[in-house]
């Protein structure tokens, strides 16, 4: 009896202490496969969007120029071909102002192409003179291809809006097409829409819903553009807990997930349907360990998602220190998504 009791204790032990396998036996049928894009130029760049402009694949990217200088950040942009490989020498754009003392902050992009012909580039910076210590600002600015490379015009900080505050770091909010017009979607609980003006940077609350959702993985937080798929919007979301895992070599690390979420065609805007479950894919957490840059932490950050009638490839970047896409089956992923229903 005492043999037993003991081997009862030593399996409830390796049962209850267990560490946390976040890919094993979790990924879904819908997610096909993944792949890392490397610029050569430029071999540890993140957080990569995407979008089709004039018959090619456009992407955007950030690179912090050395972990020395990690608040220093630029976002860049090349041309992919249909296999996502860089095909054009990539370009660093001057988000900047000229005569600026300190250098550019800008992070995280979002490109979104605006009744068919406008191209966009949605990001965050740190103003000068600074708001706040952390009071970054979301921009948007238009892009313009002369032929040979893209030229920032009408650059505009979007410094007024509901519920603005000053030491609030403001980041991720999705950009979105409806009737011609640039939206953004500030937050998802609630889910607050807004329309900017893109001359004053003053932002109009269009509405705003609550839709309870199941998810317990972090507060959720925007991530890619959203476009009409079927009857509604699609977009994918990012969020992020601290957890122990065998990805983060056992140590309490800020791991970051990704889900999708739809949304009404049509005002209100409602949330209508989420993932009940983070989307993993292969390598979404194992593979090469970085040192980080700011703090430690798996990533998973989805910045851009381009589309056709049987796939969707979500661009997300990886620990801080790569780019990479992850291609979906459309109808799959759609199918695991579970109903919300607005309060």
């Amino acid at each position: 009896m005492k043999y037993i009791f003991s081997l009862f204790l030593l399996l409830w032990n390796c049962t209850c202490f267990a560490i946390l396998d976040l890919e094993t036996g979790k990924i879904q049928d819908f997610v096909l496969e993944t792949k890392k894009i490397t610029i050569d130029e430029y071999p540890f760049a993140l957080n990569p969007s995407i979008v089709r402009w004039q018959g090619k694949f456009l992407m955007s990217f950030r690179v912090i120029p050395s972990r020395a200088q990690k608040y220093t950040s630029y976002i860049g942009l090349v041309f992919l071909d249909n296999n996502f490989n860089p095909i054009t020498k990539p370009q660093m754009l001057q988000l900047r102002d000229s005569g600026s003392p300190v250098p550019s902050r800008a992070e995280d992009a979002r490109l979104i192409v605006v009744g068919n012909k406008h191209l966009y580039i949605i990001y965050d910076d740190n103003p000068y003179p600074a708001i706040t210590k952390g009071g970054f600002r979301v921009y948007v600015a238009k892009l313009i291809w002369n032929g040979d490379e893209f030229t920032i015009h009408n650059k505009v900080c979007l410094s007024k809006f509901e519920g603005q505050d000053s030491n609030v770091r403001e980041k991720s909010w999705v950009p979105f097409d409806y009737k011609g017009k640039l939206h953004l979607a500030y937050s998802l609980t609630p889910h607050l829409i807004f329309l900017p003006n893109l001359i004053t940077g003053a932002c109009k609350t269009v509405c705003k819903t609550m839709s309870p959702t199941s998810w317990n993985y972090g507060h959720l937080r925007g991530g890619t553009q959203a476009y009409i798929i079927g009857n509604e919007y699609l977009s994918f979301f990012h969020s992020s807990q601290d957890m122990v895992t065998i990805h983060s070599q056992e140590k309490k690390s800020h791991h970051y997930f990704m889900g999708a979420y739809t949304f009404s065609s049509h005002p209100p805007f409602a949330i209508t349907r989420i993932s009940p479950e983070p989307i993993i894919g292969k390598g979404f957490y194992t593979g090469m360990t970085y040192v980080p840059y700011y703090k430690p932490a798996k990533v998973v950050f989805p910045c851009g998602y381009v589309s056709d009638k049987k796939y969707i490839w979500v661009f997300y970047g990886r620990d801080d220190y790569e780019n990479w896409v992850v291609k979906l089956d459309k109808d799959g992923l759609l199918k695991s998504l579970v109903q919300v229903i607005p309060s």
